[in-house]
């Protein structure tokens, strides 16, 4: 008796090593049919692998047909030298997609002497079904530019459909030191499929390149969150401004832009002004709760910046997480312009104060319990979460958010607020995440 095809997949989603998943694929031809799909399905290469990869979709195109998830990682290798790297067949290729005869011509060099990114170049073109990308590099010569061009052009004179599907992009850089510029990663922006655009280490410092018409990207969800390794000079305005429904907005600020060349502070204004052309489509906003919001000592044309705006009208809002002085729109007072209940719109049902201090204490808790008295004015309020700045740790223990405390004098403060939100159903508690001053006992 034979099994049915879909009892075989089953059996080899069991399989979590891919090459035992690539195994299945040596046993018989029928087998190889089953299982190709789904053992190519997710692929992950570093840069020793990318022209291997290369090599074996060019072929056998079904392969290159079945890769719908590509992990990239050449942050911590580098090509191995080999004498053999075959560019035969794909001068035409390259003219598709290249620009000047002279970058044709680099571009043919670094395929010859193993250039990873050269080879991921070639490597996206044949791979029609791809759907996300995850992308650790700093130096992209080749395929960031091919980006640009397919995006800008279409499909140029391609004959396959090269990222045409793609609907997700992470893709940051580890090393400190290194950045990408804000209008190098924009052509993702314009593929038609795309809909979460992840990043880490881009440097806005550039000033705005408006090459994007407002309101026709793709995107749902734009997370700028990683490692607070961001630097959002100008609010990140083309990015935000380019989509037509943004959905989720990420944002974790980090005051250095170039590496001791150029630092900026948190300018939430910025931020504010291009968000207001996401009214009625963002939910959930998450706007430097974890990052840096301290005087950097560098940067001194931010102040004009500081301030912020009502999200009374952000209708779909259903998340916030922002520092308090930020929402309450404090500037460089003391005191706060705003109340909670002027600025926040009825649809919410979580908020997250964040980098809260001890100081501002009866300021907090005056707007939280008006907020309760007046219940009305958010019916889908569900949990509200205070994110202490300054927090306890126990000398000797691991710097990690998981041996954190909540200073005792904090949680005292706030117990008749906790008892009063529980009498009318809302969550209520602390937040140890993001950036913060460390007290040891």
């Amino acid at each position: 008796m034979s099994l049915n095809n879909d009892i075989f997949l089953l059996i080899s989603e069991q399989l979590d090593d891919q090459s035992d998943q690539l195994n299945l694929l040596l046993v018989c031809r029928g087998w190889y049919s089953i299982f190709l799909p789904k053992a190519y399905e997710t692929i992950s290469v570093d840069a020793p692998k990318i022209y291997p990869l290369s090599r074996t979709v060019r072929n056998n195109p079904r392969i290159g047909t079945a890769i719908q998830n590509l992990s990239v990682d050449w942050c911590h290798s580098k090509s191995e030298p080999e004498n053999d790297y075959d560019v035969d067949g794909l001068v035409a290729t390259l003219k598709q997609v290249g620009d000047a005869a002279d970058d044709l011509a680099a571009w043919e060099e670094s395929l010859r002497t193993g250039c990873p990114d050269a080879w991921l170049a070639v490597l996206v073109l044949s791979l029609e079904s791809i759907k996300s990308m995850t992308l650790r590099f700093s130096d992209s010569p080749y395929f960031l530019p091919m980006v640009t061009r397919i995006a800008a052009n279409g499909n140029l004179s391609s004959p396959k459909s090269a990222l045409q599907p793609l609907e997700s992009v992470d893709i940051w850089v580890d090393d400190h030191t290194e950045y990408y510029l804000a209008h190098e990663l924009l052509p993702f922006f314009y593929l038609p499929a795309m809909r979460v655009f992840t990043a880490g280490g881009i440097c806005e410092d550039d000033p705005g390149i408006a090459s994007l018409k407002p309101g026709t990207s793709t995107i749902r969800e734009i997370d700028l969150g990683h490692s607070n390794t961001n630097n959002g000079g100008n609010g990140f305005a083309e990015y935000i401004i380019s989509c037509a429904n943004l959905e989720i907005f990420d944002y974790q600020h980090d005051n250095k832009s170039i590496w001791g060349e150029v630092y900026k502070e948190f300018c939430p204004l910025l931020f504010y002004n291009a968000l207001c052309s996401q009214k009625h489509s963002l939910r959930e906003l998450r706007l430097n709760n974890n990052g840096e919001t301290g005087d950097s000592g560098f940067d001194e044309d931010t102040e004009e910046f500081n301030g912020f705006g009502s999200l009374a009208e952000f209708h779909q809002l259903r998340e916030l997480r922002m520092p308090l002085r930020t929402l309450l729109q404090f500037g460089s007072s003391d005191r706060p312009k705003v109340s909670l209940l002027e600025v926040l719109p009825p649809s919410l049902e979580l908020l997250n104060l964040a980098h809260y201090h001890e100081e501002d204490f009866d300021i907090v808790n005056k707007n939280l319990q008006t907020m309760l008295a007046q219940r009305e004015r958010l019916p889908n309020l569900k949990r509200i979460e205070i994110q202490p700045y300054t927090l306890v740790m126990t000398a000797g223990a691991i710097v990690h958010s998981t041996n954190f405390r909540v200073q005792e004098s904090t949680q005292q403060s706030f117990l008749p607020f906790d008892m009063a939100c529980r009498e009318m159903g809302i969550q209520f508690g602390f937040s140890k995440e993001g950036s913060c001053g460390l007290i040891t006992v």
